[in-house]
């Protein structure tokens, strides 16, 4: 006998759909397209750092990109969180695309250009945690995400920092 969906389970199956982890998505393939294209320093960027450093960035970063699974995707009175998101999209493409195209401008090769890609992505990610909502966490406060991307902002241009200072020679 053919199972027969009814309208209560397509409401539910899209509310599990509108979840933040869409606005994550084309950042994570942003990062998937550009790596191939990336100057030689940055494929030298997992060597010779502190494991712990490594540990927490890698931690943080799972924790970023999977808890917007859990955020339903509101799409009203939203207006100041898109603008900041698609602005943190913006400067962060911006970002890889000027080290990309200009791997040895002043601007690349400077703390500043060469770790733009990491402290730029706060902007993007505070988009992605303002105003949110998390399910089965009454407690949750937005915050609490904005913290850890904030943790995460820090750790990841740490890491990039070390990597700038150890190809300054």
């Amino acid at each position: 006998m053919p199972v027969v969906e009814t309208s209560t389970s397509l409401v539910r199956r899209e509310r599990w759909l509108a979840n933040r982890f869409w606005l994550v998505l084309p950042l994570l393939l942003l990062n998937a397209a550009v790596t191939p294209l990336l100057p030689a320093g940055y494929g030298t960027f997992s060597q010779e750092i502190p494991a712990a450093l490594a540990a927490a960035e890698s931690l943080l970063r799972m924790l970023v990109a999977a808890v917007p699974l859990l955020m339903p995707l509101t799409l009203r009175g939203q207006r100041p969180v898109w603008g900041l998101y698609a602005t943190g999209v913006l400067v962060y493409a911006a970002a890889w695309a000027a080290v990309i195209a200009a791997p040895d401008s002043r601007w690349s090769t400077s703390l500043a250009g060469f770790t733009a890609p990491a402290w730029s992505s706060i902007l993007w990610l505070a988009g992605v945690g303002a105003h949110s909502s998390l399910r089965f966490v009454p407690w949750y406060r937005p915050w609490m995400y904005l913290a850890a991307a904030g943790l995460f902002a820090g750790v990841h241009t740490t890491h990039a920092v070390l990597v700038w200072v150890r190809l300054q020679g």
